[in-house]
């Protein structure tokens, strides 16, 4: 007796089939010919879902994805430099088909800064930070562009053991520790 038929067993015990079948899924054995087709139907139906999509929609659509992928890459992935803050300004630019002269103006800001920022010259201060969260329409908040901010930093932080030798030559401890 296979495991579906054991549980549903012990299921029919408690409810009626109704009960069952309401509140469960059961998956379906499909053969591999049964698997292709529903694959090409499903694919079909969310083609013809985003070819009914306005504009509006599929950008809100690509800032929530945009926004999801951030969240995972701060908590689940250690930092790629693929992934630095510059690089996702630059694909937040592109979600919103703007240009990154047309997107310095909507910020506010002179070219050449958001030009640097996203080159990785130069680290966006806090007020850039509430001025993406306020252009997204508040969909990215202020809080994921700082902490993918800050992972680089943690980054830099962990692998930069020359510089923390060096300085430790130039420092006095305050507390010294018996050995």
């Amino acid at each position: 007796m296979n495991n579906y038929e054991e549980v549903y067993k012990k299921l029919r015990k408690q409810y009626t089939d109704e009960e069952i079948a309401d509140s469960m899924l059961i998956p379906a054995d499909l053969t591999a010919e049964e698997k292709k087709e529903a694959n090409r139907e499903l694919k079909s139906f969310r083609m013809k879902l985003l070819s009914q999509m306005t504009e509006q929609q599929r950008t809100y659509s690509d800032l929530l994805r945009f926004r999801y992928q951030l969240e995972d890459y701060i908590v689940n992935r250690e930092y790629e430099e693929d992934m630095n803050f510059g690089v996702q300004l630059e694909e937040y630019t592109r979600i919103l088909k703007r240009t990154k002269k047309k997107l310095s103006e909507e910020l506010n800001v002179h070219y050449t800064k958001l030009s640097r920022i996203i080159n990785d010259h130069e680290s966006p201060n806090i007020e850039f930070i509430y001025k993406l969260e306020e252009h997204s329409g508040k969909l990215v908040p202020a809080l994921v562009w700082w902490k993918l901010m800050i992972k680089k930093q943690e980054h830099e932080i962990v692998q930069d053991k020359s510089t923390r030798k060096q300085i430790a030559t130039k420092v006095t401890p305050a507390i010294a520790y018996r050995t």
